[in-house]
C-alpha cells in the first residue's frame, strides 16, 4: 500500500492523526520538499514523535525510476510519501497515483491544509469568487512566460479574484519572493499592455500563511514591505463585496480609497468584456 499524506502548512502542527499512525507502522517513509516550504518543518523531531527514519527524496527521483521501483516495493509494503501542504493541490503528484493504479497497488490519501484554501481564511476573501491559479517563474535566456498576465487579466475580466502561486527551486535554495513576483507583473505588462497593472493595481502579499511568523501586507508596484522569509504568495481581488472590502482594510492594511478605487476598476474590465469591448485577447 502507497500512503500520500500532506504535511499541512507549519511545522508538524498539520500532521494529522491518521497520517501519524500510518507513518508508525509503515516499512519505509519518504518526504519530497520541492514542491514548496514548510517553515519550522523539523523531520527529526517527526522521525522521534514516529519511530521511523524519514528519506527526502527529489524531484529527479520521484519523478523518475525511483518512483517505479518504490510502487514496485509497495505492493507488499506499506510505504508513505509524505509532501508539503496538500499532496494533490498545485503539485504534479496526481501521476503517483495514476501509476500506482496502474500496476494495482492501493493508495491512500490523507489531507493536509493548502495555501490554496488558507488564503481564503487569512484575507477573508469568498473562496467561490477565486478562478485559476497560477505561478509565477522566473525568466530564462529564451524564455519569459507571460500567462500569469494572461490569467490575471481573464479573471479580472470575470471579476474574480487570482492567486499567485511563486517559483521554488529546492536545488538551488530558491523562493520567489512577493516584491520579485509584482516587478515581474510590471514587466510583463510592458510587454502586453493591456492597463491591468500600475502604481494602482491590489496586490495582496501572505508570508507564511497560518504560521506565527505570518504577515499580509498590500504590496504595490515600485513599493517594498517587510514579509519576512519565504514562502510568499500573492492575490489579486477581484469584484469585492462589503465584508471582503472590509477584510482586506482591516487585516491587509489597504485603504479604503485604495480599495474603492480598484473595484471600480474591476467592474469597468467586466463590463467591457461583457459588452465585446474586452481589448487585449490572449493569443491562441
Amino acid at each position: 500500500m502507497l500512503v500520500i499524506g500532506g504535511l499541512g502548512l507549519y511545522g508538524l502542527r498539520d500532521v494529522t492523526l491518521g497520517l501519524l499512525d500510518y507513518v508508525r507502522k509503515a516499512d519505509e517513509v519518504f518526504v519530497e520538499l520541492y514542491t514548496s516550504l514548510v517553515p519550522d518543518l523539523d523531520l527529526r523531531a517527526l522521525e522521534e514523535l514516529a519511530g521511523r527514519r524519514v528519506e527526502v527524496v527529489t524531484r529527479r527521483e520521484v519523478e523518475g525510476a525511483w518512483l517505479y521501483s518504490m510502487l514496485e516495493r509497495a505492493r507488499e509494503r506499506l510505504i508513505v510519501l509524505l509532501s508539503p501542504g496538500d499532496p494533490f493541490v498545485a503539485t504534479t503528484h496526481a501521476v503517483i497515483k495514476l501509476e500506482a493504479a496502474k500496476r494495482g497497488v492501493d493508495v491512500v490519501y490523507l489531507p493536509s491544509p493548502s495555501v490554496v484554501s488558507a488564503v481564503c481564511g487569512v484575507l477573508g476573501l469568498d473562496v467561490y469568487k477565486f478562478c485559476r491559479p497560477v505561478t509565477i517563474v522566473r525568466p530564462r535566456p529564451g524564455y519569459f512566460s507571460l500567462t500569469p498576465y494572461w490569467v490575471l487579466l481573464s479573471n479580472l475580466r470575470r471579476g474574480l479574484h487570482t492567486l499567485f502561486l511563486l517559483e521554488l527551486d529546492a536545488d538551488e535554495g530558491y523562493a520567489m519572493r512577493a516584491e520579485e513576483a509584482v516587478e515581474l507583473m510590471r514587466e510583463m505588462e510592458g510587454r502586453v499592455g493591456a492597463g491591468i497593472i500600475d502604481e494602482r493595481t491590489l496586490f495582496v502579499a501572505v508570508a507564511c500563511a497560518t504560521s506565527p511568523r505570518e504577515r499580509v501586507r498590500v504590496l504595490k508596484v515600485g513599493s517594498s514591505t517587510e514579509l519576512g522569509p519565504p514562502p510568499h504568495v500573492l492575490v489579486v481581488p477581484g469584484l469585492l463585496n462589503p465584508v471582503e472590502a472590509e477584510c482586506l482594510q482591516v487585516v491587509a492594511g489597504a485603504s479604503r480609497e485604495d480599495v474603492e478605487a480598484w473595484v471600480g476598476r474591476v467592474r469597468s474590465l467586466v463590463l467591457a468584456e461583457r459588452e465585446g469591448e474586452g481589448g487585449c485577447a490572449s493569443p491562441s
